[in-house]
């Protein structure tokens, strides 16, 4: 049975055990205009407590604005500096642009391959030469992350994105080592039902 088929006979159940709850006169025993009634009053509850299930389950629009700052981007961004800490790019596995979404988003001839030959591990390499490159990484405290000032819409095109999602480069991962401030550039990253995510590290 579907999920979907499971949230129906959960709520239709759910609309009948109100329905007597509510009503404790016993139902006509000849099935009369009062039962049918009834009947169709639970069908009509059950099916709008349905509609709200697919509404919530569909969530934000695939090129939905997410907000500047949240708790979610910060909690992801310390998944990041933790990756780059410890040389580990699978730490950060919610950082990277989604690969379902990524099949969505892109107009290429294979975006799969593309996804998986390009995009995934050009992040693992420059999650490698970052932790080369700051000395004492592992010692890293993050202090916030600053999405960049220039948020623009893509237009859509050929072997490019197939939606007006939305853009940003330069944002800024902030964190300190032994006490002293450093910057991480995190060169592009792209907006994605509601959450931006990082399609090139540098």
């Amino acid at each position: 049975m579907t999920t979907r088929a499971l949230q129906f006979c959960a709520a239709f159940v759910a609309a009948c055990l109100a329905s007597c709850v509510n009503d404790p006169k016993p139902a006509p025993i000849d099935g009369g205009a009062d039962a049918r009634f009834s009947a169709s009053a639970r069908l009509d509850a059950a099916t709008d407590a349905l509609s709200a299930a697919d509404a919530a389950e569909a969530g934000p629009a695939d090129d939905a604005m997410p907000d500047a700052t949240s708790l979610t981007l910060s909690v992801r961004a310390r998944h990041l500096l933790e990756a780059i800490a410890k040389d580990s790019p699978d730490l950060a596995t919610d950082v990277i642009f989604p690969r379902d979404g990524y099949l969505l988003a892109r107009d290429d001839k294979d975006p799969a391959k593309v996804w998986d030959a390009k995009l995934k591990p050009a992040f693992a390499r420059d999650v490698g030469r970052l932790n080369k490159r700051m000395k004492g990484a592992v010692r890293a405290v993050f202090v916030s992350f600053e999405l960049g000032k220039q948020i623009v819409r893509i237009t859509p095109k050929k072997h490019d994105y197939r939606a007006p999602l939305w853009r940003v480069k330069h944002s800024s991962l902030q964190v300190t080592i032994d006490g002293r401030a450093h910057r991480i550039d995190v060169a592009e990253m792209i907006a994605w039902r509601g959450s931006w995510y990082v399609t090139r590290l540098r």
